[in-house]
């Protein structure tokens, strides 16, 4: 009897060990690159993405964040390469290997997020994807915007004139070349030197969103905040590495894009409730908040103006090979319809 019950136990013992040696082989581990533009929807989002997809795997998959692992402008290349698994994708330093991807920076294109939201099934989900396939080697599961686009500046930009003359640290080509423009000067400044580059006067002007504004404490070094609509959709995205996503286990696949799609509708059901915190936030703060008026917007927004900097983009999308005229065209088909 004694030898029975030891042989049930080593028998028992067995195959535990050899369950949880099939438990671990199944479990994957994803390395995600992404920037860190504190205090912004996009990190807000990203940081609650680890967990969430803890959960819906039942522990089967796990990312692990990182922000300085690869610099953030170089991510995409570095997921197509392998040396990421994945990047919450910021899509405004896509400019030189795939501006079709910056269509929202377009002035007038797109100037509501959520039309932009509805639009994603309809239409920019699958072209966005298409880019990141053949450009990036990459698969996009989830996609996402930052928050509403302010200026910050040591002194007032109360009209279109007083843009002009002024170093302005953009973050995009299009609003580089309205910038050029309206008579200003684009002006370079890498992210994470922002706030002293306004300090020190090396920049007049910081376009950049509210909440990343808010989280590098632009207030105190400076109290002007104005509201002008430049840049009113700035992407970003999830992608992992297409033979990343090739192994990963045929079950948990539908799990993930699940979880995801329900992270991206809740980053996107946040977004105006997200930009009315930041706002007040700036008042309490100490910040001047003006909201420049259709009159001021208008000088910016000029015909001249949009042309030059949709004219710009379609000369980088020929360049790219991609038809960024024929993507205008159906968003613009597709707003007449909605």
């Amino acid at each position: 009897m004694h030898l029975w019950k030891t042989a049930l136990a080593v028998l028992a013992g067995g195959c535990i060990s050899l369950i949880s040696l099939t438990a671990a082989a199944q479990q994957v581990t994803w390395t995600a690159g992404f920037v860190n533009a504190v205090g912004s929807s996009y990190v807000d989002t990203v940081k609650t993405v680890p967990a969430r997809i803890q959960a819906a795997t039942n522990g089967r998959l796990k990312l692990e964040l990182y922000d300085t692992l690869v610099a953030g402008p170089e991510q995409p290349a570095a997921v197509r390469d392998g040396r990421l698994d994945s990047s919450f994708a910021v899509s405004p330093w896509l400019s030189a290997e795939a501006p079709y991807m910056n269509f929202g920076h377009l002035p007038g294109l797109l100037t509501d997020v959520a039309v932009y939201h509805k639009m994603l099934d309809l239409l920019l989900r699958e072209e966005m994807a298409k880019v990141w396939k053949s450009r990036y080697k990459s698969v996009q599961l989830m996609t996402g915007v930052f928050e509403e686009q302010c200026v910050i500046s040591r002194t007032p930009i109360r009209a279109a004139s007083d843009f002009h003359g002024k170093k302005v640290r953009v973050h995009n080509t299009e609003a580089a070349a309205l910038m050029n423009k309206v008579g200003a000067a684009p002006t370079p400044v890498p992210f994470g030197e922002i706030v002293p580059a306004l300090q020190r006067g090396i920049v007049d002007i910081v376009m950049t969103s509210v909440g990343t504004a808010n989280g590098f404490g632009f207030h105190t070094v400076a109290k002007h905040v104005g509201l002008w609509k430049i840049g009113t959709v700035v992407p970003w995205s999830l992608v992992v590495n297409e033979t990343v996503w090739e192994k990963l286990p045929a079950d948990l696949k539908p799990l993930v894009l699940a979880e995801f799609r329900k992270i991206e509708n809740e980053h996107f059901a946040r977004h105006d409730s997200f930009n009315v915190e930041n706002i007040e936030n700036f008042k309490k703060n100490g910040m001047t908040v003006y909201v420049a008026p259709p009159e001021e917007r208008a000088k910016v927004f000029a015909k001249q103006n949009v042309d030059a900097v949709f004219e710009n983009w379609y000369s980088l999308n020929d360049r790219a090979g991609t038809d960024g005229r024929g993507l205008v065209k159906k968003i613009e088909a597709l707003k007449s319809k909605m």
